[in-house]
């Protein structure tokens, strides 16, 4: 038995065992407050990290229920999202919209055969690998936030597809570098 003494300032005997597993996290503390907000209070969600709920007076966790959430990529934004956009990871901080920008569009060039430069990027076989296709969250902790001045570029197989491994936040100079020569060239010319 070990004593610990929680966050909230209590201290409590706690079995090694349980403190090697991470099942003991709280004096009991935790447990009481996750009881009364809800289970997914104080949890993070990808970039989010959820607070309490906006109307105290609610009773259980319901995909309505409005929830005060911050960003933990910027530290600064803090607004209300439901549990449903939380869960699903659809409600994301404005700071993060640049990146969100850029998933988009990699979506739409890639499976949108309406899309002006579909032809350059899905209509030539270039494709999305499943998670980042499939979810935002699993993007962002791949790429990270993209970087002010850059955009998504495969490197270092610009024939290749979106994935892990084969994209980076790219300059406007590195995006150009890295084109694909023109296919009307003769090989002569390419060769320049």
């Amino acid at each position: 038995m070990y004593r610990c003494r929680c966050k909230c300032g209590e201290e409590c005997l706690v079995r090694g065992a349980d403190l090697r597993s991470g099942h003991t996290k709280s004096c009991g503390c935790l447990r009481a407050i996750k009881r009364y907000l809800g289970k997914i209070a104080w949890n993070t969600f990808g970039s989010l990290q959820v607070w309490c709920k906006v109307d105290e007076h609610e009773r259980g966790v319901k995909p309505t229920t409005k929830w005060y959430v911050a960003c933990r990529m910027c530290g600064q934004g803090f607004f209300i999202a439901t549990t449903k956009q939380i869960r699903a990871g659809t409600k994301h901080c404005v700071c993060l919209e640049p990146t969100r920008t850029s998933w988009r569009d990699m979506i739409q060039r890639c499976t949108n055969k309406n899309h002006a430069q579909y032809k350059d990027y899905g209509g030539r076989g270039i494709g999305i690998c499943d998670g980042w296709r499939n979810s935002f969250v699993s993007f962002m902790q791949d790429m990270g936030r993209r970087p002010e001045g850059k955009t998504l570029d495969r490197y270092p197989n610009r024939n290749g597809n979106y994935e892990p491994g084969n994209c980076r936040w790219a300059t406007k100079k590195d995006q150009a570098q890295n084109r694909r020569k023109p296919e009307c060239l003769s090989p002569t010319l390419q060769k320049l």
